[in-house]
């Protein structure tokens, strides 16, 4: 019932690296199997990830004008009002969560991932990850029992520079809204579309196809499986996590909080491995009324600057003006390296 569409393109050039050789390179355009939407998939090879460090950053100087080092974050941090959260934040071990002084919406708040300034992806332990998903789904809640009638829980993570980070301290955004997003909103859309036409839902079937096929299929855990995605997002490739019997934000308890940094974990390792050293994340949950179509789920979209010289982005014209992603990795190619993190 789903259906992964490839179209290959092939060019045919003079070679000045092979003394004008005619030579075929191939290229494709695959399709969401969800949206239909395309994506390119061209430069096989073409575009390596250099790790960079940022430990340079580590200063007393930079961590004296971070916001959220101690003891800025007790000064220079904004709190809700008393009607919204009584303490005006949320506290759950390493994590503080706090209102976004530059908000993108009604409830936009930021989850400060501990104290260091810098904190290197290999670093990110299970407990600070933990503590950070914990608080946010206490803020969720709380909202939620204060019906302001903003159904869509969404959290996204900017990590490092290249992601459009503009703090290197590490630190969450979480929105709640009564606006999706377009990507959410699609997702919806077609999730919907899908059980009307099959009576399943896609991410559960997504889940057992892609497990059936194996080529994209990286692991799965107790509830949940993780996998590279056939249509990336993203210049490096795209992957997802998803839990298809886990829904609304009510549906998460601690065991599925365990299993979510559990994946994040080996697919952070896997990342080390191949130098990649920036993402972005986002986790979207089911709004109320919408449990038979849609699961929970997170997709990673690895970051990079094309180089490190000019620091040229990843993110170029056909995204921006195509609106059309574009990808320089083989989605086959690059779970057969993280399966073995699995």
């Amino acid at each position: 019932m789903i259906e992964f569409k490839t179209e290959v393109v092939t060019t045919t050039i003079l070679d000045p690296r092979e003394g004008f050789a005619r030579k075929e390179i191939d290229s494709e355009i695959r399709y969401d199997p969800l949206t239909g939407e395309s994506r390119r998939l061209a430069h096989f090879g073409m575009i390596k990830p250099r790790k960079e460090d940022f430990s340079s950053w580590d200063t007393p100087e930079n961590r004296s004008r971070c916001p959220f080092c101690p003891p800025n974050i007790e000064r220079m941090t904004p709190r809700f009002p008393p009607e919204v959260l009584q303490d005006g934040h949320i506290r759950r071990g390493e994590a503080t969560l706090l209102p976004n002084i530059s908000p993108y919406d009604r409830f936009s708040a930021l989850a400060v991932m501990g104290t260091r300034h810098v904190v290197p992806l290999e670093e990110l332990s299970p407990s600070l990850l933990k503590d950070t998903f914990l608080a946010e789904m206490d803020f969720f809640r709380i909202i939620a029992a204060k019906s302001f009638g903003t159904p869509y829980n969404i959290v996204i993570w900017n990590y490092m520079p290249p992601s459009g980070g503009g703090i290197v301290h590490p630190h969450q955004q979480i929105i709640v809204s009564d606006s999706p997003g377009n990507l959410l909103r699609k997702s919806l859309e077609n999730s919907r579309r899908y059980y009307q036409v099959h009576r399943q839902n896609y991410w559960r079937e997504l889940c057992r196809a892609e497990k059936e096929k194996g080529q994209r299929f990286a692991g799965e855990l107790e509830r949940s499986c993780w996998l590279a995605s056939f249509a990336p997002l993203g210049v490096l490739g795209e992957f997802l996590g998803i839990f298809p019997d886990v829904h609304t934000v009510s549906d998460v308890d601690g065991a599925v909080i365990d299993e979510l940094v559990s994946g994040l974990e080996r697919l952070f390792r896997y990342f080390s491995s191949a130098n990649i050293y920036s993402f972005n994340m986002g986790l979207f949950f089911a709004p109320e009324g919408t449990e038979k179509y849609f699961s929970l789920h997170l997709r990673v979209i690895p970051r990079l600057f094309l180089n490190l010289e000019q620091k040229t982005s990843d993110v170029n014209s056909l995204l921006m003006v195509l609106q059309e992603p574009f990808a320089v990795v083989q989605p086959e190619k690059q779970c057969a390296e993280l399966r073995s993190f699995w």
